[in-house]
């Protein structure tokens, strides 16, 4: 960091919630799309963003947990002008911090209790983003599912998720981060989980904070979306199933109609 950083510290100093923070923490529950760019070539791009602009959405998250085959710096980059879609990182590590997003999720994995993810990562990860003035969104991550069910994000992380049918320790959990300054939640199920995260699982949540909500991870249907946002998610996120549709515009459409409070 540099003198002519000072003045920006003093402005910064309190670091309060900036465009994006105010836009999420006002948002009408609604589903978003996690677009994964190992995935998604930036040639079908264009015409899968249009399909999910015109069915409703409004931004979307990029990124995961492992991203490996594609450079996700050069995807971002190249991605913004063919789409006017806004972009959130949702990083899976600080390999994946780039300045061509809008925002950044700054995860802190408070489900574990590997110390490189509750804040060695982000010791990396903080000089890069303040360099660039991008925004970032405390956001308390926690993973739910059981040990016969392990995903990528468990592997890579080397943490074990919460069980779903102790929503006592979810909510503890949850406390936590927030009590520590977060000012949003992520539940994750992972990436292509069977089953995503139960409905009574988000109410017990929604019983301690009323913070916006996040919940990831196995959400594959239009009438999983529903539930959820009727047990209290704020954004049902929909990454694998938007991958494998055959149709975009038709599995939006269908997502987004049975959320009207979109």
């Amino acid at each position: 960091m540099e003198e002519g950083d000072l003045a920006y510290s003093a402005a910064m100093a309190t670091f309060p919630l900036g465009r994006w923070g105010e836009t999420l923490s006002q948002s009408a529950p609604r589903p978003v799309w996690l677009i994964d760019p190992d995935y998604l070539p930036l040639e079908r791009y264009p015409q899968a963003a249009e399909a999910y602009l015109q069915a409703g959405g409004k931004w979307a998250l990029v990124g995961g947990s492992l991203a490996y085959q594609t450079d996700l710096a050069r995807w971002c980059e190249k991605a913004r002008p063919l789409a006017p879609l806004p972009l959130l990182l949702f990083p899976g590590s600080p390999l994946h911090l780039n300045p061509a997003v809008d925002a950044v999720l700054f995860l802190f994995l408070a489900s574990g209790r590997n110390p490189y993810y509750l804040i060695g990562a982000h010791v990396e990860a903080a000089p890069l983003l303040y360099r660039w003035r991008k925004e970032v969104l405390p956001t308390t991550y926690l993973l739910v599912g059981t040990l016969e069910h392990l995903r990528t994000v468990h592997y890579l992380t080397h943490t074990l998720p919460i069980p779903p049918d102790r929503p006592e320790l979810l909510q503890a959990t949850a406390l936590a981060g927030l009590y520590l300054g977060q000012r949003f939640l992520y539940v994750d199920a992972g990436s292509g989980a069977k089953t995503f995260c139960p409905p009574d699982t988000i109410q017990a949540l929604r019983a301690v904070t009323s913070a916006p909500l996040f919940v990831g991870g196995g959400i594959r249907t239009a009438q999983a979306v529903a539930e959820l946002i009727a047990a209290g998610a704020t954004f049902p996120v929909i990454g694998t199933a938007a991958e494998k549709a055959t149709c975009a515009r038709h599995f939006w459409e269908e997502i987004f109609a049975l959320c009207p409070s979109t």
